[in-house]
This record gives C-alpha cells, sequence and structure tokens, in this order.
C-alpha cells in the first residue's frame, strides 16, 4: 500500500488484483487541498471495491489558477496514500485520466458529484474509455460537497485582508 513509483508497480498490483478476482476502483484527480469532501468521496468509493486505485494529476498538468497546485503532486500523493480509504496512490503525468483508465482499466471509474451537470468534453471521454473495456462510471454522492478552489480562494482573501 502507498504511492507507486512506476507503471511498472502499477501493473503487478493490477495483475494480482485480476488473479484474485478483486474489484478495482479508480479516483482522479488534482487532490491540491484536500478537505472532508475528498475524504467522503474516497469512503464512499472504497466501500464500491476491493481495492481502490488514485491517481493524482502531476503538477505540470494543474491547470487550476496562479500558484496553483498549492502542493506538489509528491506530497499529495504522499497525504492521499495515509488516507486509509486509498489502497494505491500514483501521479499520472499525462495530461487527463485516459492513461491511467487505459492501463488499469477499471470496474469502477469514480467521479465526485461535482460532476453530476457536467458535459465536459474530457469527462465523457473518460467515461466512454472506462464503459468500452467493460466499466463502469459512478458519480459519489454530494453527502459533504466543498471545493478546493472556494478554499483557496477563502484562504487568499483572508490573507490579503490581513496584508499577508
Amino acid at each position: 500500500m502507498g504511492v507507486l513509483t512506476n507503471i511498472a508497480e502499477l501493473q503487478d498490483i493490477l495483475r494480482h488484483c485480476r488473479a484474485n478476482g478483486l474489484v478495482v476502483g479508480l479516483c482522479h484527480g488534482c487532490f491540491d487541498i484536500v478537505h472532508p469532501g475528498h475524504i467522503y468521496h474516497f469512503k464512499r468509493a472504497s466501500t464500491m471495491v476491493d481495492r481502490l486505485f488514485v491517481s493524482i494529476t502531476a503538477d505540470n498538468f494543474v491547470s487550476k489558477g496562479p500558484d496553483r497546485p498549492v502542493f506538489s503532486d509528491c506530497k499529495r500523493a504522499e497525504f492521499i496514500a495515509s488516507i486509509r480509504y486509498c489502497d494505491h496512490v500514483i501521479v499520472n503525468n499525462t495530461p487527463t485520466a485516459e492513461y491511467m483508465i487505459k492501463t488499469l482499466r477499471p470496474d469502477v471509474y469514480f467521479k465526485g458529484a461535482d460532476y453530476s451537470d457536467s458535459s465536459d468534453v474530457r469527462l465523457r471521454a473518460e467515461q466512454a474509455m472506462v464503459e468500452s473495456s467493460g466499466g463502469r462510471m459512478v458519480l459519489t454522492d454530494d453527502g459533504i460537497f466543498d471545493s478546493t478552489t472556494r478554499i483557496a480562494k477563502l484562504v487568499m482573501s483572508k490573507n490579503a485582508q490581513r496584508g499577508d
């Protein structure tokens, strides 16, 4: 368990999972400032699979605005790996989740409730790729919901008010 350092390591673990008939899930995202909504998302996802893999968007592909990501991909991966609901974490060095989906062929691909109204072309491509290999996309509910972007703006606003 923990942070995987390369695709070969991921594929070895995946072979073991498949050989033992385990249901594999994948969550993918930036996970920059982890908040209760992320933890809830991982917890819900982990209840639907035997092994939950999480891929973290590499720093050079994060396009959330200036000064983002706040934490490096290595730090984000270490932190996510410490969450008990996440079995394996890897940094994804491609711009979208498609490479990870193609490599893992997850039985279940999880996205947060914030994607329920999304017509994002990338999300539709990810969903099609998951479904083409026999998997399905599941949106976790919004029992606890927040936004890293909202939290970052709030912190920056408070710092500006204090003159930090």
